[in-house]
C-alpha cells in the first residue's frame, strides 16, 4: 500500500544561519497510510505539532520533501494548496478556533461556503453532523453557551463537513475534563473506524496511545521511534478496560474481579520499547523532574535504573547527581542533589515496605488486603482526618484503579471532587500528590512476564 502522506528528511529551522537559530524539526522521515490512526507522541516542544502544521502546509519546510498522495508539495499551485486545505484535510485544534459571533450550525457550514455549496446543501450536511455527534439541539446557540466538550464536537463537525480524506487533531482534548475528553476521543476513533478516515492525532498523553495503529515518538525535534500496534486496543469509558483482544485478558469491576496492575500493563504496552527496569525508573523520575532539561532527565533515568537494580548505593547515586554534566553527572547543585537523593530514598523505602506486605498476600481473592495496604501507604503523609464514608470511597477508588476500571486522571478527580458530589473532598494539590504516589507504587510493583 502506498502512503497517503510521506516526508523525507524534513527540517524546519527558524532564524537559519543566525545566532538564535533554532531547529524545530530535525531530519524527519515518516509514512502515513490510508485509513490508519497515527499518533505523534512526545513532550511539549518536541516537534510533533510542528510536523502536523508542516504536513498541513502552514509551516514552511527548510530542508527535505513532503509528498501528498505521491505528489511532491513544492509542485503544488495555489489552487492545489487551497483544495488541500478545504477538501483533503480537516483539522481540530486544542482551543476549538470557532467563530464566536456565528451560531453553531453556521460555524459548521462555513467550510462549505468556500466550496460554493448551495445553502440548503451545506445546512443539510451540517444538521446531519450535528445529529451524529449529539448536539443538534444546540444548532442555533452561540459557541460561548456550550461546554468545552460540546465546542470541540462542533469543531469536529466543522472539520468533517467537506468530507476530507485526512483528519488532523492537535491536542484535541487538552482543555477538556475527563468525561468530555472520553467523548471526543470516542468520536475521533469512530471517524477512523467507521468513516475510514485517516487520522493523525498529536498528544503528550500516553493513555491515548492504545487507540493508534502506528505511534511516532518525538523528542528534541527528532523522531525517536515508530511503533506499530499489531493489535490496537480501544480504550472505552472509565468503567471499562481495554477491549478484550487476547483470550488471557479479563476485565475487572471494583475489587471483586481483580486484575492488579492492569493499568501498568497498558503503560508497558504504550512504552513497550522500554524494559521493565526502565519503566520503573521512568515512573519515579517523571514524578520528580518537572524543571529538569531533557538531557538531565535521560541521564537521571539511567542512574535511577542502576540504583533500582542495586548497582548504585545511595551515596554513589548522590555523587552522580552532583557531578558536572560535562563529567557524566546530572549537574545538580549539592543541596538539590541531597534533597533529591533523600526524596528518592524515602520513596524506595516506602515501596519496599509495600512490596514486603504484598508478598504476604498469596491468594488473588485477598485483594481487599492489598487495597487496605495501599490506602495506608497513600495516607502516610496526609495529616488531615477522613470520615468513614471518605475512607470507603477511597478504598473503592483504589480497587477500581488496580482493576483497570479507573484511570489515573479519574482517580485524581475522585480525590478532588467534593463529598456531596460523591468524591473524597481533598484539595486539588493533595489529590494530585496522592494520585502520583499510587502510580509510583504500581510501577514499582509491576513485573514482566
Amino acid at each position: 500500500m502506498e502512503p497517503i502522506i510521506k516526508t523525507e528528511n524534513i527540517k524546519v529551522i527558524y532564524n537559519k544561519g543566525q545566532d538564535n537559530e533554532y531547529i524545530a524539526l530535525n531530519d524527519i522521515s515518516i509514512e502515513v497510510f490510508p485509513e490508519e490512526y497515527s499518533i505523534f507522541f512526545g513532550p511539549s516542544g518536541c516537534g510533533k505539532s510542528t510536523l502536523l502544521y508542516t504536513i498541513l502546509g502552514l509551516q514552511k519546510i527548510s530542508e527535505g520533501k513532503l509528498y501528498i498522495k505521491g505528489r511532491e508539495s513544492s509542485s503544488f499551485s495555489e489552487a492545489d494548496k487551497s483544495n488541500l486545505d478545504s477538501q483533503f484535510f480537516g483539522i481540530v485544534f486544542q482551543n476549538f478556533n470557532l467563530i464566536y459571533s456565528l451560531n453553531v450550525i453556521d460555524n459548521i457550514a462555513l467550510p462549505q461556503v468556500f466550496l460554493e455549496s448551495k445553502k440548503e446543501v451545506r445546512l443539510a450536511k451540517s444538521k446531519t453532523l450535528l445529529a451524529r455527534f449529539g448536539i443538534e439541539t444546540r444548532a442555533h446557540n452561540l459557541p460561548a453557551s456550550l461546554s468545552g466538550g460540546q465546542q470541540q464536537r462542533v469543531a469536529i463537525c466543522r472539520a468533517l463537513v467537506n468530507d476530507p480524506l485526512v483528519l488532523l487533531a492537535d491536542e484535541p482534548v487538552g482543555n477538556l475534563d475527563s468525561e468530555s475528553a472520553r467523548v471526543v476521543m470516542e468520536s475521533i476513533y469512530d471517524i477512523n473506524k467507521k468513516d475510514k478516515k485517516t487520522v493523525i492525532l498529536v498528544t503528550h498523553d500516553h493513555t491515548f496511545l492504545p487507540y493508534a495503529d502506528r505511534i511516532y515518538y518525538f523528542k528534541d525535534a527528532k523522531l525517536e521511534k515508530v511503533v506499530q500496534n499489531t493489535h490496537p486496543k480501544k480504550m472505552i469509558a472509565g468503567a471499562k478496560n481495554l477491549q478484550q483482544e487476547e483470550a488471557s485478558e479479563t476485565t475487572g469491576s471494583g475489587t471483586g474481579d481483580f486484575t492488579p496492575f492492569g493499568e501498568l500493563e497498558k503503560m508497558a504496552r504504550a512504552h513497550h520499547f522500554m524494559t521493565v527496569p526502565q519503566l520503573k525508573a521512568w515512573s519515579i523520575t517523571n514524578y520528580l523532574t518537572d524543571e529538569f532539561t531533557v538531557n538531565q532527565i535521560e541521564r537521571l533515568e539511567k542512574f535511577m535504573e542502576e540504583m533500582l537494580a542495586g548497582k548504585l548505593s545511595e551515596h554513589a547515586f548522590f555523587e552522580k547527581l552532583n557531578a558536572p554534566f560535562s563529567e557524566g553527572g546530572v549537574g545538580l547543585y549539592q543541596g538539590t542533589a541531597i534533597r533529591f537523593t533523600q526524596k528518592i530514598s524515602s520513596i524506595l523505602r516506602e515501596v519496599g515496605a509495600f512490596l514486603q506486605n504484598l508478598k504476604n498476600i498469596k491468594d488473588p481473592q485477598e485483594s481487599l488486603k492489598m487495597v487496605d495496604i495501599l490506602r495506608k501507604f497513600l495516607l502516610e503523609e496526609y495529616h488531615g482526618s477522613l470520615s468513614q464514608e471518605q475512607i470507603q470511597r477511597l478504598e473503592k477508588g483504589i480497587g477500581e484503579r488496580l482493576a483497570g476500571s479507573m484511570n489515573d486522571l479519574q482517580f485524581s478527580e475522585l480525590l478532588d471532587k467534593s463529598v456531596s458530589e460523591g468524591g473524597i473532598g481533598l484539595n486539588t494539590l493533595t489529590a494530585e500528590h496522592l494520585s502520583e504516589r499510587l502510580e509510583i507504587i504500581l510501577a514499582q510493583a509491576y513485573e514482566s512476564n
